[in-house]
C-alpha cells in the first residue's frame, strides 16, 4: 500500500477525532461531510472525485446524484463509483448524528438503490461508521441494520483495517479485480433475490390478477383485445412510476389514486393526460380505442399501485437499468394470455417458448461488444450530420436490449461531439452544472427517429421495445428541465416511434401468399405468419443501400419444430438453407441481404456455424460475398439457466450487384475470446485460407501457420478411405425395427456374463486406449440379426484397428489400437478394415493415426477443439485423414514403413506389459519405454510428411 494513502487517511481520522463532538452536533450537515471528509478519503482511494481530468459525462468515475427530496426519502444514491462509465458500486452517505451500526432505515434505503442497480455491494457510511451491504438481497422495510451487512468498522479503526479498505475499494483493486474477487468470497449466495427475478414475478402477478378481472368484467374482448390492453396497462403504469423516481412526473401521483374509489377511470385520465405531454405511441388513443372502455376492479388496481412505493416496495426506479427492465421483460414476453370458452383467463408459455425450452436474455458485456464493434465502427470519426444518415436495425428486437444499447452508444457519442465546443451547439446540449452537460430533450429524440429500427413478429415485444428507448430518452431529465425545454421548443417530450419499431415477420414477406389461394388461410394463421416486406416498410431505407448496422441475438429454432409451409417457404426464398439448419441461420441470410454496401453485422450465434455440415452454403455465401471482421468465441454458460457453445461474428459487406466472382479481401479476420466484459483476440488470419477448408470451415482456432502445415500434410497424403473399410460399431436397440421402450430401457440384449453361445464381449469406448485394450466393465451382447443393426461380423472377428470416438487426454490425443480377438463394440467405437490390396501393414496405418502429427492435422482441419466437452473424431472425417502411399520399389520409403512398423509392435507389446504390471517400478520402466517408442514413431512420421524442424516445433508445441 502507498504511504501517501496512509498519511491522508490519517489525517482525515485524526481530524475527526479531534472534532467529534462538532460533527455529531445535528448542526453539522450530510454536505458538509461529504465535501469535508467523504470526498478526500475516496480521493485518497484513486477515485477523481471531482472530475479533474475533465471526463465526459458518461466516463466519468464519480457521479454526484442531485439529491431530490421527497417527503423522507431521498431520490438517489450520493455516489456512483464508477469504471469506463460501469457502476461497480454506491456510496450513500448520513451525517454523523445519525446512528449507521442500528437506524434501519439507511440501510434499507441503501440496499434498495443497489438491489435495484443490481450491484452486489455497496457502501453506507458517516465516515465516523462504515459498513459494507451484500446488495443481493432482496430489501425489507422491516430488516434491522445488521440484515445483509458484510463488513463494519468505525473511524478510529481505519488505520487498522486500511490494507483491505484499500485492496477493496480503490480504484486500482476494482481494475485489479480484487474487488470482485471481495464479492465472491464474502458475499452470502444464501438468501439472494436479485431484482430482475424479483420483479418478473411481480409483473407476471400483474399480469394474472388484471388478466382474470378484465376478462371477467369485459365479456366483449376478444383474446388479442385482451392481451393487448393487459400489457398496455402495465406497460403505461410502469412507464409513469419510473418518471416518477426520475423527476419528471409527481412523485406518489399514481399512488394518489388509490385514495378514492373507480381507480381506473381517473387512471386512464392521467394516461390521457400523459399522451398530450408525451405525444408516445405507449398513449396513443386515437388508436388505441379499447382501454378507454373497459373496467377493472379497484381490488386488483388498488394493490398493484401501492407496491410500487416506499416503505412497501424494494423497488428504487430511478436506478433501475435500462438492460434490467429489458431481461425482465424479456422473460415476460415469454407467456401469453388465453381465453377458456367460458372466456377466463389463463396464462401460459408461448409454444415457441416451450420449443426453444425458454427465454434466454443476452447479458449487456454481449451488447456492449456488438455494438461497439458495428455501432462503433460505422460511426468512428464521423458528425452528427454524418451519422444522421446511418441506420441501424434489430431484425429480432425482442424487449430491444440492443437498439437500446445502440441509442446509448449514439448518445454518449453525440455528447462528447457537442461538449468540444458547448457555446456551438447550444441547441444540442444545455448546461446542468459545472462542466456538466446533457442532450436536449429534442435532440435525443432526434437521434433516435434517425437512427433505430427494429422488427418483431410479436406485438407485444414491439411495444415494450418502444417502452425502453422512451424510457431512455427521459434518462437524466427531470420535471423542471423537461418543462423549460417543451416550452422552449413548442413540442411534446417524445418521440412516436410508429415508423421505427415495426411489428412483422422479418424472415416471411407477402410472396409467401403467391401461387396459394389466399381465401383459404384463417385470419388466425394470417395474424401467425406476419408477413412482412422490408423494401416496402422502409423503403426510404432501402432507396439508400439498407441498413448501416443490422445487430442482434436472432432466435435459436430448430427447423424441425417449423410448420411445413414455413420451412417450404424457407428453402425456396433463401440460397443458405440445407439439411436439418437452425433459423438462426436464415436471419443471417436475411441480415446481410439488408445491409448496405460496408454496412456492417454483428450477431451472437451458435458456433455451429464454424462447422456444422448444416450451414456450409451459408459459409460458402459468407466467404465469397462478405468480409468477415472477427468471429469471438463466448463463454458456454453466458445465457442463464443453460449451457450452449456460441460465436459473436462480424461481418462488412463489400459486395457489389455487378460482380459475379468471387473477391478476395486484403484484410484480416480477427479471431478470439470475451469473458464477462474483456475481449480478448489472439489471432489474425487471411478469410482467403478459409475457401480452403473442408465445407468452408471457418477455423477460428487455427493460425495461418497451422494451416499451412494441414495443407502440406493434406497435399502428401492419400484419403484412408483408400486403403481400408470402415464400419460403425453395433447399434443394439431401435425402435423402428420393433424394439418396445421397455426393452430399449431393460437393455434386452446385453449382459454381465455370457448366457448362451450368441454373447459376445461387448466393448465400450472407454475401454479402448492408445495401442492397447482394457475390457474394464466385463459386459456381453447377444449378437445377431435382431439387434437394431449388427454391422457386418467380418468387423468384429478380423484383424483390425478400434477408433475410439471420444478423444481424450491432455493434450486431446485419438484412442486407436488393434485387436484380433471376438469383440463386439457400439457406435462409441468405429471399426476398420485395412484393404488386401495394399502391402501396407495395418500396424503402419496405426501409427500413423496415433501419431501428435495426425491429432494436429484433426484439430485443425476438423475443428475438434471448437467443442469443450465430448470432443470426438467422426467415422467420415477418418475417412479423409491423408496417409501417405508408401512406393515398395524405393529403398527409403520401404525402411521407413517397416520401421514403423516395428515401432508399432513394439509399442503394443509394451503397452501389454504395462498394464499387465503389478510392481511400481516394473510400470514406470515400461512408461519410459512407452514415451521413447512415441517418441521415435512422431519423428518417422513428421519424416513420411516431410515436415522442417519449423512446422514440427509448431505441431509439438500445440498438440
Amino acid at each position: 500500500m502507498d504511504d501517501k494513502i496512509k498519511v491522508q487517511i490519517e489525517k482525515l481520522v485524526n481530524r475527526f477525532r479531534d472534532n467529534l463532538e462538532d460533527y455529531k452536533s445535528p448542526k453539522y450537515n450530510e454536505t458538509q461531510l461529504r465535501r469535508e471528509f467523504l470526498d478526500p478519503f475516496f480521493k485518497a482511494l484513486g477515485w477523481d472525485v471531482t472530475n479533474e481530468l475533465g471526463y465526459a459525462e458518461q466516463f466519468k468515475d464519480v457521479i454526484h446524484e442531485d439529491a431530490i427530496k421527497v417527503g423522507d426519502t431521498t431520490k438517489a444514491p450520493d455516489y456512483s463509483f464508477r469504471i469506463g462509465g460501469v457502476r461497480k458500486f454506491f456510496v450513500e452517505a448520513k451525517k454523523p448524528s445519525v446512528n449507521i451500526k442500528s437506524d434501519i432505515h439507511p440501510s434499507f434505503q441503501l440496499r434498495r438503490y443497489a438491489w435495484s442497480a443490481k450491484l452486489p455491494i455497496s457502501i453506507l457510511t458517516d465516515f465516523e461508521e462504515f459498513s459494507v451491504y451484500d446488495c443481493r438481497i432482496k430489501p425489507n422495510k422491516n430488516d434491522n441494520a445488521s440484515v445483509a451487512r458484510i463488513y463494519y468498522q468505525t473511524f478510529d479503526n481505519y488505520l487498522d483495517d486500511l490494507d483491505f479498505i484499500v485492496n477493496t475499494f480503490s480504484k486500482e483493486a476494482i481494475l485489479k479485480g480484487s474487488f470482485d474477487k471481495y464479492i465472491n468470497s464474502a458475499t452470502k449466495k444464501r438468501g439472494t433475490s436479485e431484482v430482475d427475478k424479483v420483479f418478473l414475478k411481480e409483473i407476471e402477478n400483474w399480469r394474472e390478477t388484471l388478466a382474470k378481472n378484465i376478462a371477467l368484467r369485459n365479456k366483449f374482448l376478444t383474446i388479442y383485445e385482451l392481451n393487448f390492453v393487459v400489457q398496455r396497462t402495465i406497460d403505461r403504469i410502469i412507464f409513469l412510476r419510473i418518471a416518477e423516481d426520475r423527476g419528471v412526473e409527481e412523485y406518489r401521483n399514481l399512488f394518489n389514486l388509490t385514495e378514492n374509489e373507480n381507480v381506473y377511470k381517473q387512471l386512464y385520465l392521467t394516461f390521457e393526460k400523459a399522451d398530450d405531454k408525451y405525444n408516445s405511441g405507449i398513449f396513443n388513443f386515437k388508436k388505441d380505442t379499447i382501454s378507454a372502455n373497459i373496467n377493472i376492479d379497484d381490488k386488483v388496481l388498488k394493490p398493484i399501485l401501492k407496491r410500487l412505493y416506499y416503505p412497501e416496495s424494494p423497488y428504487e426506479f430511478s436506478v433501475l437499468p435500462a438492460d434490467i427492465l429489458g431481461n425482465i421483460y424479456e422473460q415476460f414476453l415469454g407467456k401469453t394470455i388465453r381465453l377458456t370458452p367460458s372466456h377466463q383467463a389463463k396464462v401460459e408459455k408461448k409454444p415457441e417458448v416451450r420449443k426453444a425450452g425458454g427465454v434466454y436474455y443476452t447479458p449487456k458485456y454481449i451488447v456492449d461488444y456488438i455494438v461497439k464493434n458495428t455501432v462503433g465502427e460505422k460511426i468512428k470519426g464521423k458528425t452528427p450530420l454524418q451519422i444522421s444518415k446511418i441506420k441501424i436495425c434489430d431484425p429480432a428486437c425482442g424487449s430491444g436490449s440492443f437498439l437500446i444499447q445502440a441509442y446509448q452508444f449514439l448518445l454518449d457519442y453525440h455528447l462528447q461531439f457537442y461538449q468540444q465546443d458547448s457555446k456551438k451547439h447550444k441547441n444540442q446540449i444545455f448546461q446542468i452544472s459545472e462542466n456538466n452537460f446533457q442532450l436536449t430533450t429534442k435532440e435525443k429524440k432526434r437521434i433516435l427517429l434517425n437512427n433505430i429500427f427494429g422488427v418483431d413478429i410479436d406485438q407485444q415485444a414491439i411495444e415494450v421495445t418502444k417502452l425502453s428507448l422512451l424510457l431512455k430518452v427521459l434518462e437524466g431529465e427531470n420535471k423542471e428541465t423537461l418543462n423549460q425545454q417543451l416550452k422552449f421548443f413548442q413540442e411534446r417530450a417524445l418521440p412516436n416511434l410508429y415508423k421505427n419499431i415495426k411489428c412483422g415477420n422479418s424472415l416471411i414477406g407477402t410472396d409467401y401468399y403467391e401461387d396459394k389461394n389466399f381465401a383459404f388461410f384463417e385470419n388466425d394463421e394470417i395474424r401467425k405468419v406476419n408477413a412482412f416486406d422490408w423494401e416496402k416498410e422502409f423503403a426510404d431505407i432501402f432507396a439508400n443501400g439498407g441498413f448501416d448496422c443490422v445487430i442482434g441475438n436472432p432466435p435459436w429454432i430448430d427447423i424441425k419444430g417449423l410448420p411445413k409451409k414455413e420451412v417450404e417457404y424457407y428453402f425456396n426464398k433463401y440460397n443458405s438453407t440445407f439439411n436439418r439448419m437452425n433459423v438462426f441461420a436464415v436471419f443471417t441470410e436475411k441480415a446481410l441481404c439488408i445491409l448496405s454496401n460496408k454496412g456492417i453485422f454483428g450477431f451472437i450465434i451458435p458456433n455451429s456455424i464454424i462447422s456444422q455440415s448444416s450451414y456450409h452454403k451459408l459459409r460458402k455465401n459468407i466467404l465469397h460475398n462478405y468480409h468477415i471482421c472477427s468471429v469471438v468465441r463466448v463463454p458456454d454458460n453466458v445465457f442463464d439457466g443453460v449451457i450452449v457453445e456460441s460465436v459473436i461474428i462480424t461481418i462488412q459487406n463489400h459486395k457489389t450487384r455487378k460482380k459475379t466472382k468471387t473477391v478476395f479481401f486484403d484484410r484480416k479476420i480477427h479471431l478470439g475470446n470475451i469473458d464477462f466484459s474483456q475481449a480478448i483476440l489472439f489471432n489474425k488470419v487471411n478469410q482467403e485460407i478459409w475457401f480452403e477448408q473442408e465445407n468452408f470451415y471457418f477455423n477460428i482456432f487455427s493460425s495461418e501457420f497451422d494451416l499451412s502445415i494441414c495443407k502440406k500434410v493434406n497435399n502428401l497424403g492419400h484419403p484412408l478411405e483408400n486403403f481400408a473399410y470402415f464400419s460403425l460399431g453395433a447399434t443394439p436397440y431401435d425402435k423402428y425395427k420393433g424394439h418396445s421402450q421397455e426393452e430399449i430401457k431393460n437393455k434386452m440384449f446385453h449382459a454381465n456374463e455370457k448366457l448362451t453361445k450368441e454373447y459376445r464381449k461387448l466393448l465400450n469406448g472407454g475401454d479402448i486406449s492408445r495401442y492397447c485394450i482394457q475390457w474394464n466393465e466385463k459386459k456381453w451382447l447377444k449378437y445377431g440379426n435382431w439387434l437394431g443393426a449388427p454391422r457386418k461380423p467380418k468387423f468384429f472377428k478380423e484383424k483390425r484397428i478400434l477408433i475410439r470416438q471420444i478423444v481424450s487426454g491432455n493434450p486431446l490425443k485419438i484412442y486407436s489400437t488393434i485387436t484380433t480377438e471376438d469383440f463386439v463394440n457400439t457406435q462409441s467405437i468405429f471399426n476398420i478394415l485395412i484393404s488386401s490390396d495394399t502391402e501396407m501393414k495395418i500396424e503402419y496405418f496405426l501409427g500413423i493415426l496415433n501419431s501428435n502429427l495426425i491429432n494436429f492435422y484433426h484439430k485443425h482441419v476438423y475443428l475438434d477443439q471448437s467443442k469443450n466437452t465430448f470432443q470426438k473424431i467422426l467415422i467420415q472425417n477418418a475417412k479423409k485423414l491423408p496417409i501417405p502411399k508408401i512406393d515398395f520399389s524405393n529403398p527409403k520409403e520401404k525402411a521407413m514403413h517397416d520401421q514403423l512398423v516395428s515401432l508399432v509392435e513394439q509399442m503394443l507389446l509394451v503397452q501389454k506389459q504395462f498394464h499387465s504390471a503389478n510392481i511400481e517400478r516394473d510400470k514406470k520402466l515400461y512408461q519410459q519405454k512407452i514415451e521413447i517408442l512415441d517418441s521415435k514413431i512422431d519423428k518417422l512420421v513428421y519424416a513420411l510428411y516431410g515436415l522442417t524442424d519449423e512446422e514440427i516445433g509448431i505441431v509439438e508445441n500445440v498438440s
